[in-house]
């Protein structure tokens, strides 16, 4: 049972699963079976809202999606960010914290969760350029960190 992760289907098959089984007993296990697995398979309900994608790259396009996806930046780039949410989350918002390699805060910036089908943009630019090195993003949700991303600097 801790092999399922996902509502919806994998709960048919625990269903069809359940109902092979014979006797009272079975039937007792096989609520219980069901029961665990609805539990389980809460936390990722469509409704709630959740990260589901961040990208870094170099050029971002429509609907805020990166078109240029890399990891690796010359000193004078511009880095996007760009996250993709699902769910419902009114009044929620997205927070990009970037960070170079020594741990200071370059930036912080935070913007309302959009509608569905649209991703959120943040930018990164340094007008003297980048120095260097290894540099994070950090993605908060309502204030919680929910994902990060690593790039790097490169002459």
């Amino acid at each position: 049972m801790a092999h399922i992760t996902q509502g919806g289907a994998p709960l048919t098959v625990v269903a069809a699963l359940a109902c092979a089984c014979s006797g009272s007993q079975g039937s007792r296990a096989a609520g219980e079976t069901a029961d665990s697995a609805a539990m389980g398979s809460s936390a990722g309900s469509p409704s709630e809202l959740h990260v589901s994608n961040v990208m870094i790259g170099r050029q971002i396009g429509p609907r805020n999606r990166i078109t240029e996806p890399t990891f690796e930046f010359a000193p004078q780039d511009t880095v996007y960010l760009s996250v993709a949410t699902q769910g419902s989350g009114e009044g929620a918002t997205l927070t990009a914290a970037w960070r170079s390699q020594s741990g200071e805060i370059l930036q912080k910036s935070s913007e309302p969760v959009p509608p569905a089908g649209e991703n959120t943009e943040f930018q990164l630019s340094q007008p003297k350029g980048f120095k260097p090195g290894t540099y994070k993003v950090i993605v908060f949700l309502d204030n919680d960190s929910v994902e990060t991303r690593v790039f790097a600097v490169k002459k």
